[in-house]
């Protein structure tokens, strides 16, 4: 069999050659702080749903002490928080990511 001519593209150091430029094209797309990112987009989507519950049912418990209504208000603004913090944190993951 003769050999491949020289300008054959599935030649082995043409392949070697593309294969080290795109692994070279990967790693200058993908930043070195990868974990700090990823941390910070965990945070981005814990902290909607902890401040906007914990608001509701802060809010709820006055509400419920104010009208002397026992904890109805507390657990229907505690549920529209959490309902509202994930919608937001959802959003944010879609904006930004993993």
């Amino acid at each position: 069999m003769a050999p491949a001519p020289p300008d054959d593209p599935f030649r082995r150091d043409d392949a070697r050659t593309r294969t080290r430029r795109d692994i070279d094209r990967l790693r200058e797309r993908e930043p070195e702080g990868r974990f700090w990112r990823s941390f910070a987009l965990i945070g981005s989507v814990g902290w909607p749903i902890v401040l906007l519950a914990t608001g509701g049912a802060l809010l709820g418990r006055y509400i419920d002490a104010t009208l002397g209504t026992r904890v109805r208000f507390t657990l229907m603004l505690l549920a529209a928080g959490t309902a509202l913090g994930t919608w937001i944190a959802f959003r944010t993951l879609r904006r930004n990511g993993p």
